[in-house]
């Protein structure tokens, strides 16, 4: 039984007011003759007067334009999704610019061109459709995918956003691109859409650490490279079922919260959170450091599933499809368990074997609760 199946940084800025300065040299540039005059400009007597009055007009209309009236200041807040991150940084251009959210009715949808799905998932293709999708912030984007040696000058933009919104970026050949956006032109990136947000994996491991010495300790998955969307669905759908309290997946390697994965779950991305580890190894030490055990599953252990004891703050560690947990991972884990196999195939699926052990755990948490405590002479 192989798996058993068991920097933040802030984006570059870009410089203060640029398109306003720009906006100003254009306007103190001598026009050009028969240049017609726009619609909005006045003529006072003497060309004065109510030009000034018009010239004011239309310095405050560029300000609100480019994004610097109106503004609404509002606190870095933690629980900021990546869009609002982006907006608060882009803004206005300037460092320090405060946030401006625009109002529903601006908000321009994605042209179904863009849009391709796919069983892993929903993507966005072309340079403006992403851009416009990480700036809304609406729906969470699961990845960026972006052609190697890709130089479109607005993929800076996107890959910046990417970073300070702790986006994964890869990058492949233009051949696999084509794959994702079905033949499309995608102008060098592709946009993995999720279909639900992903919790921060501090605040995870938090809400799992506030449980150790209560009536109802921890009980986590963290699956190492389940690659098959709708194992990974199945597996959530188990944990919800099981009353566990939340996995962890792998950034790269692994399937993220596609489509498929939220109809696999059958309802359970709703309830169940789901954070994600840039490095498993350091999560299992990170699960150690805060009391709770990580508990690997092996097709060699010697420790039956069964034999261990649920009751305590714990850790369940599933491998993915074929290989199982990978060594380092196994190495660093508290215990390794065994789930016996009667028959002839060498391992189950990873959902079967999620549910097989939190069901254990389920049994033996129930079990203490019903019997009394012993009583003390």
């Amino acid at each position: 039984m192989k798996h058993h199946s068991g920097n933040r940084r802030g984006p570059g800025r870009r410089a203060g007011g640029g398109e306003q300065t720009r906006g100003r040299e254009e306007h103190g540039r001598a026009r050009p003759e028969n240049t017609p005059r726009r619609p909005d400009e006045s003529f006072g007597r003497g060309g004065q007067g109510q030009g000034a009055k018009g010239h004011a007009r239309r310095q405050e209309e560029r300000g609100r334009e480019s994004g610097v009236g109106g503004r609404r200041h509002e606190p870095r807040g933690v629980g900021e999704s990546p869009g609002e991150r982006v907006a608060r940084a882009f803004g206005g251009g300037g460092a320090s610019s405060p946030a401006t959210r625009l109002p529903p009715a601006q908000t321009r949808a994605t042209p179904p061109s863009a849009r391709v799905e796919s069983e892993d998932g929903a993507h966005l293709f072309g340079v403006q459709p992403v851009l416009e999708a990480l700036r809304a912030g609406v729906r969470p984007v699961e990845r960026l995918t972006v052609a190697e040696g890709a130089h479109e000058p607005r993929l800076r933009e996107i890959l910046e956003i990417a970073r300070y919104a702790d986006i994964p970026v890869r990058r492949v050949p233009r051949t696999e691109l084509q794959r994702l956006a079905a033949g499309a032109n995608h102008q060098g990136v592709v946009a993995t859409i999720a279909a639900a947000h992903y919790a921060h994996t501090d605040d995870l491991l938090d809400a799992l650490s506030l449980r150790v010495g209560t009536e109802d300790p921890p009980l986590a998955v963290v699956l190492d490279g389940v690659e098959d969307p709708r194992n990974l669905g199945a597996v959530i759908r188990t944990v919800e079922c099981a009353g566990a309290h939340g996995v962890f997946v792998p950034e790269r390697r692994a399937s993220g919260l596609t489509e498929t994965v939220a109809k696999a779950a059958a309802g359970a991305l709703e309830y169940v959170p789901v954070a994600r580890a840039a490095n498993v190894v350091r999560l299992v030490e990170e699960l150690k450091g805060r009391g709770i055990w990580t508990v690997g599953t092996a097709a060699g252990a010697e420790t039956s599933y069964a034999e261990w004891d649920w009751t305590q703050p714990c850790a369940l560690l599933l491998g993915g499809e074929g290989e199982g947990l990978r060594r380092l991972v196994r190495e660093r884990c508290d215990v390794l368990v065994s789930i016996p196999l009667r028959g002839r195939i060498e391992s189950l699926n990873v959902s079967v074997a999620a549910g097989i052990v939190l069901y254990e755990a389920v049994r033996q948490r129930a079990s203490r609760r019903e019997t009394p405590p012993p009583e003390v002479e």
